[in-house]
């Protein structure tokens, strides 16, 4: 008996609740990031009716500790859950939660390396305080993008012009589908799209790459490396994925004031 209770007991793992979505009358179905085995999806029984099991931590975004049972087909079960962090102020600020689901979405979306699943947790459990605190949206998306994309093995090349090999100067230019920086002359004929890159957004795009994650909150992009900077994450996004971030759409409209 004591095997087999062994057996089908839950196991605990941490967890960002991406999205939850609606089965049946009584169900939901969760889409959850852990830091061992990446995204998952499970089935919350009842949940809907049951106040007691997943008290107040099946909202989206919300760090949660979950309890899951035995996975049953392709769907993980979901025991209970325990609120850990809510993020209540993030949640009152519509550009503060504009840049927490675009970059939310983003880091479920990262397949692997199966090795960096524990820092793409970390960073965006990182984010997510940062911008529960109060630290500028602006700024910490586009570091926040460039991390979890190097995490992921999508990180750019920054250091040296694709083509030539040199230090790029004068007027830069990003590469989409190799993923890189170009200089003025060898961004001449590029195939694919180039976008241009100042030489501001391009020095703080590699402080980005090169500070201890612990760091990155130092950092402020004014409005126009951080626009050029954004468009650039957009496109390149959108080429690698084959579709745009559906959070893309919200950041952009509760940032178009700028």
């Amino acid at each position: 008996m004591t095997g087999f209770a062994g057996q089908m007991a839950a196991r605990q793992t941490p967890a960002i609740i991406l999205a939850v979505r609606d089965y049946g009358e009584a169900d939901l179905v969760v889409t959850f990031l852990t830091p061992t085995q990446g995204r998952l999806t499970g089935m919350a029984k009842h949940a809907k009716k049951s106040r007691r099991r997943f008290a107040h931590c099946l909202e989206p975004l919300s760090r949660v500790t979950f309890f899951l049972a035995p996975r049953r087909g392709e769907l993980e079960f979901l025991q209970r859950g325990e609120l850990v962090e809510s993020y209540p102020s993030l949640r009152r600020d519509l550009k503060r939660l504009g840049a927490a689901a675009a970059l939310s979405e983003l880091a479920g979306e990262l397949a692997g390396p199966p090795e960096t699943y524990g820092e793409i947790f970390a960073a965006l459990e990182e984010a997510l305080g940062l911008l529960e605190e109060g630290y500028p949206p602006d700024s910490l998306l586009p570091v926040f993008l460039l991390r979890l994309l190097s995490l992921g093995g999508y990180g750019p090349r920054l250091k040296l012009c694709l083509k030539c090999g040199r230090e790029p100067g004068g007027p830069l230019f990003f590469h989409i589908p190799r993923g890189g920086v170009l200089c003025e002359g060898c961004a001449r004929g590029a195939r694919g799209p180039v976008l241009p890159l100042s030489l501001g957004a391009l020095k703080l795009l590699r402080l980005a790459q090169e500070l201890p994650r612990d760091k990155l909150s130092r950092l402020r992009f004014p409005a126009g490396q951080r626009h050029q900077s954004l468009a650039i994450f957009k496109a390149f996004l959108r080429y690698h994925l084959g579709r745009d971030l559906k959070s893309w759409s919200f950041w952009e409209k509760v940032a178009e004031k700028d």
